[in-house]
């Protein structure tokens, strides 16, 4: 336990040290999110950011591959017309996804939150790198309706090389590590499911069980689109379908998840130390794809 804790510890030092919130693909409300100790102060949080969270992007978020010049003074929202979900307004212009479809979202929490991040962007450049919720939500509207047979296929199919089940030597530190920490998921997967995956001291886990294969199935196949979509975006963020679930019902935070992706990455750096600029950064970027799935599953 004192090895876990002082990984734990560890990453809690990197958790921004340099200043995720320096970094131009964190956006400044995503990073108030990040420094939250709890989940319900994220929550609180995340209600004062759709008011006001942060007078100004950083500075280095004005560097990064852009689309354009700003070409709108303000962004807002209104309800559709068919009182059906909500609108981003770009001045009098209704927002649309890459496919030119109205970006019409079911809350108006989500449609807030995304209006903020159009409402940061700089004078000289639009970033889309720094409009997660902007990503997902084009995608839960272009990609994951005409998808959606093809991405539950492809997780399920990435699941049988799961990252929480594929481990090193049981007897090695890092497997007792891995042990500690991804057991009590798989723990939770028979809890949800009814099945508990199988692991593995290999890079290959071989076919899971049908029985959990199929209850997965279910469970994603019972999803709407814009859970699916964020659900797909974690699982490729995390390498795993088990951390997926697990942030999209509720077992694991922003923090925890971000822990367990990096146990081993983690597990390297206390043995040979930390690169400045590149671990660091990494930690910051996965955070912020982590939150931005996690804030979007919750803000509609």
């Amino acid at each position: 336990m004192n090895r876990l804790s002082g990984l734990w510890k560890h990453l809690g030092r990197t958790k921004l040290p340099y200043g995720a919130c320096r970094d131009p693909r964190i956006p400044s409300f995503l990073c108030t999110i990040l420094s939250c100790s709890s989940s319900s102060q994220a929550a609180r949080v995340e209600q004062a950011s759709l008011r006001e969270v942060s007078a100004q992007m950083p500075a280095s978020a004005h560097s990064g591959p852009s689309i354009g010049r700003r070409f709108y003074k303000s962004a807002s929202v209104k309800a559709s017309a068919d009182d059906d979900g909500y609108l981003v307004m770009l001045d009098h212009r209704v927002l649309k996804t890459p496919s030119k479809k109205h970006l019409k979202v079911p809350s108006l929490r989500l449609a807030q939150a995304i209006a903020v991040e159009w409402e940061y962007q700089d004078q000289d450049a639009i970033r889309p790198f720094t409009m997660p919720l902007m990503k997902l939500a084009s995608t839960a509207i272009d990609k994951v309706p005409k998808e959606r047979e093809t991405i539950i296929h492809n997780l399920l199919e990435f699941f049988h090389t799961d990252a929480t089940c594929c481990r090193d030597k049981e007897d090695s530190p890092l497997g007792e590590l891995q042990a500690e920490v991804m057991n009590p998921l798989l723990d939770w997967m028979k809890k949800e499911f009814g099945f508990r995956p199988s692991h593995s001291m290999s890079l290959f886990v071989g076919n899971q069980p049908d029985e959990v294969v199929n209850a997965l199935e279910r469970a994603l196949k019972n999803t709407n689109d814009w859970q699916l979509a964020a659900i797909d975006a974690l699982s490729a963020s995390a390498k795993s379908l088990v951390v997926a679930m697990a942030v999209y019902r509720g077992r694991l935070g922003i923090e925890d998840a971000t822990q367990v992706i990096r146990l081993e990455e983690e597990f390297q750096i206390e043995a040979w130390g930390l690169v400045e600029g590149g671990h660091d950064i990494d930690v910051a970027d996965l955070k912020c794809r982590v939150a931005a799935a996690s804030v979007f599953l919750r803000l509609f």
